[in-house]
């Protein structure tokens, strides 16, 4: 994982993010409600703001209360929205390194997957604009993508001549049908040996701030059955969450702060179950 954490999809400077975005609305807080604001472990959070004290960015009351230091209150504050082209190679490689696989993330372009992909070990990962493509139908990104994202996609790839990569290609579009609602039922999706003989994958969906399916994680697994989805799942769902957090945080602190809000930010113009 980045910066040697233990929570996955979120680097050490995204939890500097997340706890100086949320001193932006010019509150204290006590450690234990830090913790529970940004989604961070309690400990991970003291030995964060202890560096944060010591650079005068924030500051320590005498009730054990945190506040913005008073370099922070004056600094000049612009926020620029994450965009998925900047995070999701992070988050991929995080993925990468802590499941010891490769990760994906991918987005729709046209019928097919536009994605980065980060092999476990050395070898650096891909960036967005990256030129390969995935099809919808035989990848669970892809699938996860159809499933929760808008009816009338599935409705065009349903209406397309689907190819056959295996014999275990859904290329019948009432079968993909029935996998995409169990997808929505169970909130991933899997491909097994639907694209290349031998190979499989979990996928989760990414959200945005309105619910919106706007990409999907998925992981290589060597077949998806229950114990490959019981490891793979949960480090997926906390990647998702983790990013789409990160990709609405400053959308949330903007609505915060406009017209008023704290001077930090007045020079600001950016569902898941197992």
């Amino acid at each position: 994982m980045a910066g040697n954490s233990n929570e996955p999809g979120r680097t050490v400077t995204s939890k500097l993010a997340a706890i100086l975005v949320a001193f932006a609305n010019g509150r204290d807080y006590t450690l234990s409600e830090l913790a529970m604001h940004t989604n961070l472990a309690v400990s991970t959070v003291h030995r964060l703001l202890n560096d944060l004290v010591r650079t005068s960015l924030v500051e320590r009351s005498d009730a054990n209360t945190y506040r913005p230091g008073t370099c922070l209150r004056e600094m000049p504050y612009v926020a620029k929205a994450a965009t998925l082209r900047e995070r999701g190679p992070f988050v991929v490689e995080d993925l990468a390194a802590s499941l010891h696989t490769t990760a994906r993330l991918g987005v729709v372009e046209g019928v097919e997957v536009a994605y980065v992909e980060k092999k476990a070990g050395v070898e650096p990962g891909t960036l967005f604009p990256n030129p390969a493509r995935l099809p919808l139908h035989a990848t669970a990104m892809g699938k996860a993508l159809l499933a929760f994202g808008p009816r009338s996609l599935s409705r065009v790839i349903s209406g397309c001549d689907l190819p056959r990569y295996t014999t275990r290609t859904l290329s019948c579009p009432i079968d993909l049908e029935r996998a995409l609602q169990k997808v929505r039922t169970h909130g991933f999706a899997l491909s097994d040996r639907e694209l290349h003989p031998g190979a499989g994958a979990v996928a989760v969906p990414v959200f945005d701030v309105d619910g919106r399916a706007v990409a999907a994680i998925e992981v290589d697994v060597a077949s998806p059955g229950l114990e490959a989805v019981e490891v793979a799942l949960p480090p997926l769902l906390t990647a998702a969450r983790c990013l789409r957090r990160e990709l609405t945080s400053t959308v949330s602190l903007r609505r915060a702060v406009e017209p008023h809000g704290h001077p930090l930010a007045a020079a600001a113009p950016t569902r898941m179950r197992a």
